[in-house]
């Protein structure tokens, strides 16, 4: 099952198959996506962290409820640390560490960064929840099954890829929370909203994958 299943007024199966199975993840499964497109991912997923730092950050600030805040806040702490370890991945494909700091967005990357600002400003509680727990949920999903072939293909170790392996750990910590919070919106409109910031959350991460495939290398 996937971030808010049972939540959901339409089916968005096909449209997570296209993200779970993408070109991107599909090519490192089998050794075939150049170094390069593993050096473009990790700068462009950077820039996603540490927006997702910021982003719960100004969640936590706009709950009212304070039950609600509590969980934000402990949603965030498991999370805190990822930027610097996949920095580690970033350096292991051959990136310098300098790389990092200065990163020009591509366009998928600042449309799916500016979908969850937007969602942060205009959305309702449940929006804002589902728009970012969706995506991390699918990456999730993701990582766990291409860990495998970036030791098995790219002579990467499990260190250098703590990053992916992460994830596990990750999820075993923060989907009850997830969980916990999605309980407060189960009105039919509310789930309308949900399943409609879900369907964008996808449909903007399939423009970042898009990206990184399609993007020239310098």
């Amino acid at each position: 099952m996937s971030f808010a299943d049972t939540f959901l007024t339409e089916d968005l199966t096909t449209l997570r198959q296209k993200l779970l199975y993408h070109p991107l993840w599909t090519n490192i499964e089998q050794g075939t996506l150049p170094i390069e497109r593993l050096r473009l991912f990790a700068l462009q997923d950077a820039l996603v962290v540490l927006q997702m730092y910021r982003l719960d950050a100004l969640a936590i600030a706009g709950e009212a409820d304070i039950a609600a805040q509590v969980l934000l806040i402990n949603k965030l702490l498991p999370k805190v640390g990822g930027h610097e370890i996949l920095i580690r991945f970033g350096e292991a494909v051959g990136l310098q560490r300098s790389d990092f700091e200065q990163i020009e967005p591509l366009a998928g990357c600042m449309a799916l960064t500016n979908y969850f600002y937007w969602m942060l400003a205009y959305g309702t509680p449940g929006e804002r929840l589902a728009a970012v727990s969706a995506s991390e949920d699918i990456f999730i999903q993701i990582c766990l099954r291409i860990a495998p072939a970036l030791i098995k293909h790219y002579g990467l170790t499990e260190t250098q890829i703590e990053f992916f392996w992460g994830h596990k750990a990750l999820e075993a910590k923060v989907a009850p929370i997830d969980q916990q919070l999605l309980q407060r919106e189960s009105e039919p409109a509310q789930r309308i909203q949900i399943t409609r910031a879900i369907r964008l959350s996808h449909e903007y991460e399939l423009m970042f994958y898009d990206t990184i495939l399609s993007a020239p290398l310098a």
